[in-house]
């Protein structure tokens, strides 16, 4: 039987005060990276979305979620960085007017360290919608914002493997970098309540009818994901930067399940494999595990990334985009509509 399901949402307060801070992000510049993270609130040791080694030495990408405190219990919380201006505004998480006032850029928010000093703060632009064409219909034109247009910003042109040029993507794409002026901004609401009210009408039960062939592949697709979890994290954790993998990239893809290798098709020193992360255990029939990636050049490690916190910065994404900047099937793992899975 399909629930519907109705959300009760229940809010009280402004985001200030105890629940809300707000620190420049000129203030984290040139600050060691725990020393960062205590300014921001945190009081766990963070974890890096992507680690590389190169000639510039060892850089570590954080998402600025780890360098904040973990959200009360019965809160959610988000971070943007806000005009200076507006740091001290009551901030709606969710809804129309979510985040008035923040700056017109994404949500995700990077701070990138070398040798373990802050060197940069990084919120990638919103891209540019083209307009609509004079008869164009929505989902003609919709696919195409989706579609086309896309900008691996990690890449070091569209078509090409991620993080090829390492950390030099930091002096490529200036516009990646935060405002100057800006203000890192987190705040904090009471959690959602969500009431599932059991239901049942002739919508659900089709629905329950069309699905009910295939749930027989449920337990065995569940059994899969946490095979994946086991195997994967174990295959990632034998990778270490500035090591050479044994029996090089085309080996390690050959003899351990879950592992792809891609191969640069104007550079081939340089590959990048992923690696089946798996999943939690779910009711989806869809495949949608995690996948961690792995930069080698020349068969050494130069980068890691756990594809996860990783994918605000587009990592996943640039795997799916080809030379002519069209999200797709380009590579294996790419769905038609530019996702990747391993």
């Amino acid at each position: 039987m399909i629930a519907h399901v109705i959300a009760a949402v229940i809010w009280t307060g402004a985001a200030n005060g105890p629940a809300a801070s707000a620190v420049p992000v000129a203030d984290l510049h040139g600050l060691s990276v725990s020393d960062a993270a205590r300014r921001l609130g945190a009081t766990r040791d963070p974890a890096p979305a992507i680690s590389m080694t190169g000639p510039h030495g060892r850089v570590d990408v954080y998402p600025v979620q780890a360098l904040t405190p973990i959200a009360p219990h019965g809160e959610v919380c988000d971070v943007r960085l806000v005009p200076p201006e507006r740091a001290d505004d009551p901030v709606q998480l969710y809804g129309p007017n979510a985040w008035a006032g923040a700056y017109p850029r994404t949500a995700a928010v990077y701070v990138v360290a070398r040798e373990g000093r802050v060197v940069e703060v990084l919120n990638p632009p919103m891209r540019a919608q083209p307009p609509r064409v004079e008869g164009e219909s929505a989902e003609r034109y919709t696919g195409r914002l989706m579609l086309e247009g896309r900008d691996p910003w990690l890449s070091v042109a569209p078509g090409r493997l991620p993080l090829s040029d390492l950390d030099s993507f930091l002096e490529r794409r200036p516009d990646l970098a935060a405002p100057a002026e800006a203000v890192v901004k987190r705040a904090c609401r009471p959690a959602p309540i969500i009431l599932a009210e059991p239901r049942l009408d002739k919508t659900g039960v089709l629905q329950g009818l069309a699905l009910l062939p295939f749930a027989w592949r449920l337990p065995a697709l569940n059994e899969q994901r946490r095979e994946a979890q086991v195997r994967g994290s174990a295959l990632f954790a034998r990778m270490r930067l500035g090591e050479v993998v044994p029996g090089g990239g085309a080996r390690f893809a050959a003899e351990n399940p879950g592992v792809r290798r891609y191969v640069d098709a104007e550079d081939p020193t340089y590959e990048v494999l992923s690696i089946d992360m798996g999943a939690e255990a779910s009711n989806n029939l869809a495949r949608m595990n995690a996948a961690a990636l792995v930069g080698l050049r020349d068969g050494r490690v130069v980068w890691l990334a756990d594809g996860g916190a990783a994918a605000g910065l587009g990592l996943l994404a640039a795997m799916c985009v080809d030379r002519s900047a069209r999200a797709g099937e380009h590579r294996p793992g790419c769905t038609d509509t530019g996702y990747f899975y391993p």
